[in-house]
């Protein structure tokens, strides 16, 4: 569903940007970002915001010339900047639209490898009691504790129940799409088990069984690295700090550096804030998710 601008923005770009040697490339990014936009539509749409980018610029130039200098006197260096933004805005504009699908996909990807474990004990569970497998497609995909893999599971059914496509083209169109590899070899192996004749309820089990001793290895692993930070963050924001404060304050009181007052509000206002920021984003974005 578009939104106003992006119609409008299609309205405007969509001829061309049908004619995009983009298409192919944005056209995957979209469907392993889970988008519904056509990629032409998107197409245009990161056009317009290239486009909104450079009179952005073109206005700051004028501001820069015509307004800024009646209240304050800008440095000349400053033309260097000024005089490219339009070029600078909308290749940032561009750029920056074309990367939304990617990351949301890799947004994706992780919520799929962080679930898929749990997931496949949900299928495994189901091919046990010997239910059909686009039944358990169905079950799945009406389970959202299951995040994004219950919605790769929604678009397998949606294929098989709406599009009357066979269970193997309709994994094989799923694992083409999915931005997580782990959640693209379980399909194939489907796949490969289906179209040999194998025991697909075996496979769900084995597949099942494996992922979880991954996870379980990889959440051992991240303890690990867990308190190899933990002794890291005593070592640096810790311990070394309060070294520097105290003999910065020693110093002060035998005529040390003029700046002492200085170099103390650096580390308790600046640099303790910051490693602290750091730490933490640092294990969010190292922590698995259970």
């Amino acid at each position: 569903m578009l939104s106003k601008y992006q119609a409008l923005c299609y309205k405007i770009f969509g001829k061309k940007a049908s004619k995009s040697t983009q298409i192919e490339y944005i056209k995957r990014a979209l469907e392993k970002a889970f988008m519904e936009i056509r990629p032409e539509a998107y197409i245009a749409y990161a056009w317009m915001n290239a486009l909104m980018g450079a009179i952005a610029g073109i206005v700051l130039i004028i501001l820069y010339f015509f307004v800024f200098p009646s209240f304050i006197t800008l440095p000349p260096k400053l033309l260097s900047i000024i005089i490219p933004s339009p070029i600078l805005f909308a290749a940032l504009a561009y750029f920056i639209t074309l990367m939304i699908p990617e990351s949301r996909a890799n947004r994706r990807r992780k919520d799929i490898d962080a679930k898929l474990p749990y997931a496949l004990n949900f299928i495994a569970a189901m091919a046990t009691a010997g239910i059909l497998p686009s039944e358990i497609f169905k079950s799945l995909a009406e389970q959202p504790v299951y995040g994004e893999v219950h919605k790769e599971a929604a678009w397998i059914y949606r294929d098989i129940e709406i599009f009357s496509i066979d269970i193997i083209t309709a994994l094989r169109n799923a694992a083409n799409r999915t931005p997580s590899i782990k959640f693209q070899e379980f399909l194939q192996g489907a796949i490969t088990t289906i179209t040999s004749g194998g025991d697909l309820k075996k496979y769900f089990m084995a597949k099942a069984d494996e992922y979880m001793r991954e996870n379980r290895r990889t959440q051992k692993e991240f303890l690990q690295t867990l308190g190899v930070l933990a002794e890291s963050y005593v070592t640096v924001v810790v311990a070394a700090p309060l070294f520097l404060i105290i003999i910065l304050s020693v110093m002060s009181l035998f005529g040390g550096p003029a700046n002492t007052a200085l170099i103390l509000y650096f580390i308790a206002f600046i640099m303790l804030p910051l490693a602290n920021i750091g730490f933490a984003v640092a294990i969010q974005s190292m922590a698995p998710e259970v």
